[in-house]
C-alpha cells in the first residue's frame, strides 16, 4: 500500500457522504465510495479522488496536506488584529436586549477621558500584526466624540511610522449624527456600521429611543452616508448594518431582508440572541428555543436565495462565512469559529477605564473573570502570554470528545465566555449548548443546499 490515511471525519447526506480532513479539506463521496474507502478497498478513480483531498496521504500530497495545515492555522502566530475601544458606556437608547450594560446619558464618568485613549493606542500599537482593526463600541460612542476623534488622529498619526494596514470601524446608533460628524468620519477613511433590526414596528420595538423613532434616524442615515460616498466617488467604503433578533423578531424573516434590500444593504447577519448585558433581564420575554430560532433562519436565508437567483446582491453572512471556511484554505478570521477563537490573539477589548479584557463579549459578563490587565500598567506582550489569557484560549480549542467526533470540527469553534454565560463554566457541555446546536444545523443546510446539491447537479 502506497499511502496511509488521514485523519477524517465523515457524515451522511442522503446517498452522499460530505467527508473532511482536520485541515479542512473535504471530499463528497457515494455511498459506494465510502464503503471503500472504511473497508481500505482503494485504486483508481476513488484513489485520485482521496489523494486530492488529502484523505489519504502519499508522497505526492503529503508536502501540500502540510502547507494546508499551515495555512487553515497561520491566525495563530500573527498576532492581535481586532481592537475594540469602548469609549464611553453611555447610551440613549435603551434596547430591550442590550448586551453592553449601557449607563444612562448623563453619566459621564463612564467616558474615556485622552490619557486613557492615548495609552490604549499605545498599547495596540505593540501587537506584531501588520494589519489591524481598531473600532468604537459603546455605549453610543458618538456621546463621547472629541475622546473619538482623538483617538482617530492619534492613531493615524502613530501609523505614520508604523505603517500598519490599518482599518478603523464605528459602531453607532446614528443618533448623534450630523452632517460635520459625518464629513469627519468620511474624511478620515471612518467605516460605519450601525443596527437596523427590520421594519420601522419591529426596529423601534426592539431598539427604544428617548427621542423618538430610532429607524427614521437609522434610515435617514445609511442615505445620507451612501449619498456621500457615490458623490465623492468612494468605492471601497459602504455603510453596514447589523440585526439583532428576538422573540418578536422570528415573526418578520421576510420583511426583516426586505428592509435590507430596500436601503441597498449588501450583507445581513441573522445571528441569535447572547444572553449577556441587560438581555439577562429581559430574558423570559424576548428569548426563543433553538428549533424557533433555526425556522425563522432557514425561512429567512431561503427567501434572500430568491433574490440572488434574480440578481440582487444580497446574502446572509453566516452563509457566506461557513461556505468560506469550507472553500478556502485560509481561515476567515471570524472569531465565534475558530479553534482556538478570538480571544486575546486575535481581539481585545478595552474598556473605558483601561481595562483589557478577551474580547467585547467578555466585558459584558459582569465580573472580571475574563480581565487580562489595564493599558495603564501592563504590556502587550505580558497581557498575550498571562496565565488567564492561556486559560482561555485553552479553553476554546475544540478537542474534546464531543468536537472531535463531529464533521465540521476543522470549521467550528468554541466560545468560553458564552460557554459560562449558558452553563456557568468556561469548560461547557459542549453538546448540550445552544450555540453548538444552532451551529451544527446551520452547518447541515450549508453542506446540502451549496456542497450536496450542487455535487448531484453535476
Amino acid at each position: 500500500m502506497d499511502y496511509t490515511f488521514n485523519n477524517y471525519r465523515a457524515k451522511k447526506f442522503g446517498d452522499k457522504y460530505f467527508v473532511t480532513t482536520d485541515h479542512g479539506s473535504y471530499c463528497i463521496l457515494s455511498n459506494g465510495e465510502f464503503k471503500k474507502l472504511k473497508q481500505n478497498n482503494i485504486d483508481g478513480k476513488l484513489k485520485d479522488k482521496l489523494e486530492e483531498k488529502e484523505i489519504i496521504l502519499t508522497d505526492t500530497n503529503i508536502n501540500e496536506a502540510v502547507r494546508l495545515t499551515r495555512n487553515r492555522n497561520n491566525f495563530l502566530f500573527s498576532g492581535t488584529s481586532l481592537h475594540i475601544i469602548v469609549v464611553t458606556l453611555r447610551c440613549n437608547m435603551n434596547c430591550i436586549y442590550c448586551h453592553a450594560s449601557s449607563k444612562p446619558q448623563n453619566k459621564k464618568e463612564f467616558d474615556m477621558n485622552k490619557e486613557i485613549a492615548k495609552k490604549t493606542i499605545d498599547f495596540i500599537f505593540q501587537t506584531p500584526r501588520k494589519s489591524i482593526t481598531i473600532e468604537f463600541q459603546g455605549g453610543e460612542p458618538l456621546l463621547n466624540w472629541d475622546v473619538v476623534k482623538y483617538i482617530i488622529e492619534y492613531a493615524w498619526k502613530k501609523n505614520k511610522q508604523a505603517k500598519k494596514n490599518m482599518f478603523i470601524t464605528i459602531v453607532t446608533n446614528l443618533t448623534e449624527m450630523d452632517k460635520e460628524k459625518m464629513d469627519y468620519l468620511i474624511g478620515h477613511k471612518i467605516a460605519i456600521c450601525t443596527s437596523l433590526d427590520g421594519p420601522k414596528e419591529l426596529h423601534d420595538y426592539n431598539r427604544k429611543f428617548i427621542g423618538g423613532s430610532n429607524y427614521e434616524q437609522v434610515v435617514k442615515w445609511i442615505e445620507r452616508f451612501k449619498d456621500e460616498y457615490k458623490k465623492r466617488n468612494i468605492k471601497n467604503r459602504r455603510i453596514n448594518a447589523l440585526v439583532t433578533l428576538t422573540r418578536k423578531s422570528l415573526s418578520y424573516p421576510k420583511e426583516i431582508i426586505d428592509e435590507y434590500i430596500k436601503l441597498g444593504l449588501k450583507d445581513i447577519h441573522l445571528r441569535f440572541l447572547n444572553n449577556l448585558g441587560v438581555a439577562k433581564q429581559a430574558w423570559p420575554k424576548i428569548n426563543y428555543s433553538v428549533g424557533e430560532y433555526l425556522d425563522f433562519w432557514r425561512n429567512a436565508v431561503r427567501y434572500t436565495e430568491k433574490f440572488k437567483k434574480r440578481g440582487e446582491r444580497i446574502s446572509e453572512r453566516m452563509v457566506a462565512i461557513m461556505v468560506n471556511k469550507i472553500q478556502n484554505e485560509f481561515d476567515p478570521n471570524y472569531m465565534d469559529l475558530r479553534s482556538p477563537c478570538g480571544a486575546a490573539i486575535g481581539q481585545l477589548a478595552y474598556n473605558y477605564n483601561g481595562n483589557i479584557y478577551t474580547c467585547d463579549e467578555a466585558r459584558m459578563i459582569g465580573e472580571d473573570l475574563f480581565l487580562l490587565g489595564n493599558v495603564k500598567k501592563d504590556l502587550y506582550k505580558d497581557v498575550v502570554t498571562c496565565n488567564k489569557t492561556c486559560a482561555t484560549i485553552a479553553a476554546s480549542i475544540n478537542d474534546q470528545y464531543i468536537c472531535n467526533n463531529c464533521v465540521y470540527k476543522p470549521y467550528c469553534g468554541v466560545c468560553p465566555v458564552c460557554n459560562y454565560a449558558e452553563q456557568r463554566s468556561v469548560i461547557g457541555k459542549i453538546s448540550q449548548t445552544d450555540r453548538c446546536k444552532i451551529f451544527k444545523k446551520q452547518f447541515d443546510w450549508v453542506v446540502r443546499e451549496k456542497f450536496i446539491n450542487k455535487d448531484n447537479n453535476n
